[in-house]
């Protein structure tokens, strides 16, 4: 689950759809503590693994591997940080660990995700390979960076992301519990997943007792994982 020792316990990351812990690796380079990023079975060093039945399995394996690695202590003084899919397991993740028992967070940053209340479920159920590609290309995730240039690779970041898309319209949506921790919730002022206005970032405050920021950043989706950009 490392990318970058840091000290301390620092940021845990939950890669997009599609994404692997290869496309965190920039953002660790500049993080300045201790992060740590999860591997989707059958993506990046896992890929001879069968992929997660649903993020609901997949959020139940990832909080116990937690428990067992971070343990609790060092979980609570945590920031789990999830990006587009990966905000949605991280949520779930953090509900899981609370569920049994733990502390939570210390906070969730949530990127280039609607707040779970405002998805539609099996949007894209139907999704077909060239549906797929036409998103890929208009997000273009950093963890596929080149592809464009390489067919062998742009098929390999396809097959990631069409699953992974499949998963993600079959998720019905996490367990009405909310967290205690801090949320900051962030998009692209430029992501045309939000171009009918916030509120879809601004409704990431019902997931929390706490504080709760809602950011806007230049750049299109996931435009944070961009070496470069602040």
């Amino acid at each position: 689950m490392d990318i970058s020792p840091g000290r301390g316990p620092g940021y845990l990351c939950f890669p997009p759809a599609g994404g692997t812990v290869l496309g965190l690796r920039e953002l660790a380079r500049t993080a300045g503590s201790a992060v740590r990023g999860v591997e989707y079975p059958g993506h990046g060093t896992r890929i001879t693994e069968p992929p997660a039945e649903s993020l609901a399995v997949l959020a139940e394996e990832i909080a116990l591997h937690c428990l067992d690695r971070i343990g609790a202590e060092d979980f609570s003084r945590t920031v789990v940080i999830g990006f587009s899919m990966g905000a949605f397991v991280a949520l779930e993740v953090a509900q899981r660990v609370l569920g049994r028992g733990g502390p939570g967070p210390a906070g969730l940053v949530v990127v280039g995700a609607c707040a779970p209340q405002r998805r539609v479920p099996g949007k894209y159920a139907k999704a077909d390979a060239a549906e797929a590609g036409r998103l890929l290309d208009l997000h273009c995730p950093p963890s596929s960076a080149g592809y464009l240039d390489c067919p062998e690779l742009r098929e390999y970041a396809l097959d990631l992301f069409l699953g992974d898309l499949r998963l993600t319209s079959a998720y019905p949506g996490p367990a009405k519990t909310p967290l205690s921790c801090p949320i900051v919730a962030i998009r692209g002022e430029d992501d045309l997943d939000f171009a009918a206005g916030d509120e879809e970032i601004r409704a990431w405050r019902a997931w929390t007792t706490g504080r709760f920021t809602g950011c806007v950043v230049p750049g299109g989706h996931l435009a944070v994982l961009t070496p470069g950009k602040d």
